[in-house]
């Protein structure tokens, strides 16, 4: 069951006062009064909040800790694989993509529980959307990968270097 708003229903609206219907008038004074007018104080600003926001993630998501945790690994992954740089980049981007569309994820579910822990069609198809977008990131992220190792594979770049990465294991017994 949705709740139907009122005409003067001013509950989320921020830049409504009290007894005052939102007007557009009063929505430009909430954007201009809270809006930052840019400057070095901006990007600080931004900064700050873009750590808060890796933090909150890596402290309440456990999708985004794992996310993070396979982001290292493949990032030293990618760092010790025999390739030109061009390939490197390649493996390397869809990697913070995926991150960011999981964050955005996150982002989506913090909201609609915010709002209502309640059954709603409409939040749990917002949920499952978040999903969808993260699901297909990964799907880029994985095509990408097989493309450019079979692209290395089929260039011979591996040549050696299996074995000698074998050989570092058996250099100990």
């Amino acid at each position: 069951m949705q709740n139907k708003k009122r005409a003067g229903d001013t509950a989320n609206k921020p830049f409504a006062g009290k007894n005052e219907t939102a007007t557009s008038e009063n929505a430009a004074n909430f954007a201009e009064t809270k809006k930052s007018k840019g400057g070095l104080r901006r990007l600080v600003n931004a900064f700050l909040y873009t750590c808060a926001g890796f933090k909150a993630a890596f402290k309440y998501e456990h999708a985004c800790r794992q996310e993070i945790f396979a982001f290292c690994v493949l990032t030293i992954v990618v760092i010790a694989l025999p390739i030109d740089a061009f390939s490197k980049a390649m493996l390397f981007v869809p990697m913070p993509l995926i991150l960011g569309f999981e964050m955005l994820n996150s982002a989506i579910e913090a909201v609609v529980d915010d709002i209502s822990l309640e059954y709603r069609e409409l939040a749990k198809r917002a949920k499952d959307l978040g999903s969808a977008a993260v699901f297909c990131a990964m799907v880029i992220g994985a095509v990408v990968w097989i493309a450019v190792l079979a692209k290395c594979i089929s260039a011979g770049d591996f040549n050696g270097w299996a074995q000698a990465v074998c050989g570092l294991f058996s250099a100990g017994k």
